[in-house]
């Protein structure tokens, strides 16, 4: 349920609704991809790795200790990552694969302050709710943005709210503690 709550089938008050995690991914235009549950065909790549873990520990004296168990397993995932050619791959290691290509980064820079992200709908009456110093607050976004989704950002007193189609900033605030409506500041 971190991961996805497509296949939640309601469980847990979640109706199938994408969580956080999903919404992220999916702004930061990363393509999830789950497998079905119960259907290992569909997770290949996973499966062969259980047996080859499998095959290596075998072949070593049983680990006495967790120290000792993880030292086996930090040997076998550099073993398996940087010395062992994979047929999938070329014949090349993963490692090598992985550093042919500069790392992806995400599309969304917010500066060097953490920022709280919440998805949201604007309401029928151009509003989101925010919950601030222990009180709803009502931040006015427009009429013209009724059911918009939206990535709400909030650092401190400060808030971005984002249209969640076209990536444009379409309202900011100063929350004001001594008022429950918060109109715009652009």
């Amino acid at each position: 349920m971190v991961y996805t709550t497509r296949l939640a089938g309601g469980a847990g008050g979640t109706s199938g609704q994408p969580n956080g995690f999903e919404h992220l991914l999916a702004d930061l235009g990363i393509v999830q991809k789950n497998g079905q549950p119960h259907h290992p065909t569909t997770q290949g790549k996973v499966e062969r790795f259980h047996p080859t873990l499998k095959l290596r520990l075998d072949a070593q004296p049983p680990a006495a200790t967790l120290a000792e168990l993880d030292d086996q397993l930090a040997a076998f995932r550099t073993i398996y990552n940087t010395t062992r050619p994979h047929r999938g791959l070329g014949r090349r290691t993963p490692a090598s694969v992985y550093h042919a290509r500069p790392p992806a980064t995400p599309a969304l820079t917010l500066g060097d302050h953490r920022w709280r992200t919440r998805y949201d709908i604007v309401g029928a009456n151009g509003t989101i709710s925010l919950r601030y110093a222990d009180c709803m607050r009502h931040l006015a976004i427009g009429r013209s943005y009724s059911r918009r989704r939206v990535l709400v950002l909030i650092h401190h007193d400060q808030t971005m709210v984002i249209d969640r189609t076209t990536g444009e900033i379409i309202a900011e605030h100063r929350l004001d503690p001594a008022r429950s409506y918060q109109p715009k500041t652009r």
